[in-house]
């Protein structure tokens, strides 16, 4: 029987500034394909210009594992400025 998640697709947001060597790191790692979407802003008419981000997209765990990832790798790279 399979989980009523299999069929979702799950998105995690790239932070703004991450190394595009973390993020493809964590896409192989992970078996996550990386995304481009739009950012929904409240407030924001039609035609107005919508600005896009990049998602991280797959299984729920994987972006679960992923997210930890980035964040560590994060924390390291900050260190090397201390």
């Amino acid at each position: 029987m399979s989980s009523p998640d299999a069929s979702k697709k799950f998105y995690l947001p790239v932070p703004a500034g991450t190394p595009y060597s973390l993020i493809a790191e964590a896409v192989n790692k992970f078996d996550l394909e990386l995304v481009e979407k739009d950012i929904v802003l409240p407030g924001s008419a039609k035609d107005e210009y919508v600005p896009k981000g990049w998602y991280l997209e797959g299984e729920k765990e994987n972006l679960v594992k992923a997210k930890e990832y980035i964040y560590q790798g994060l924390k390291e790279r900050i260190k090397k400025f201390e």
